[in-house]
């Protein structure tokens, strides 16, 4: 057999199998099991926020815990034009988090700040969808550091 043959074959062989991909909503990826969770902040925010983060509970856990969040949300200007017209709004997501773990009574305190800036739009329709992405990227990002924190604290 031809060597450069054989060097490709192990190569093809070697970079697949070596792949550590795992499924982020396997059981195993699941080490905790949400017993409470209390959110105070805008109605919205707080029931994505809740509805994302419980997916990720496993009821055979034995790491049961209570999540506390008080989520406050602003909105200012960023930037304006020579007519003094608001062309650029910074929206601020923050959140103070209180993880509690009930089998030990521990607790884990994060508070998290995320903000994103969006475009005045010529209408307001398209300015209202800016508004609502910007809030949704927010939300996805608070979402993924939470779990992140869960994530390496009940690794």
């Amino acid at each position: 057999m031809n060597p450069k043959l054989i060097l490709i074959f192990f190569s093809i062989i070697f970079l697949t199998s070596s792949c550590s991909y795992q499924k982020m909503n396997s059981i195993d990826q699941k080490k905790f099991d949400i017993q409470e969770f209390e959110v105070t902040g805008g109605a919205r925010e707080s029931f994505v926020l809740q509805k994302k983060i419980q997916r990720f509970s496993n009821k055979n856990s034995p790491n049961k815990i209570k999540i506390l969040v008080d989520l406050s949300k602003s909105k200012t200007i960023e930037e304006k034009n020579i007519q003094n017209k608001v062309i650029k709004y910074n929206l601020s997501l923050s959140a103070n988090i209180k993880i509690i773990e009930l089998n030990t009574n521990k607790e884990i305190k994060r508070n998290l700040t995320f903000s994103e800036v969006y475009n005045v739009s010529d209408s307001y329709s398209a300015t209202i969808n800016n508004s609502k992405e910007a809030n949704n990227s927010l939300i996805d990002k608070m979402v993924n550091e939470i779990l992140d924190q869960l994530r390496i604290y009940y690794s």
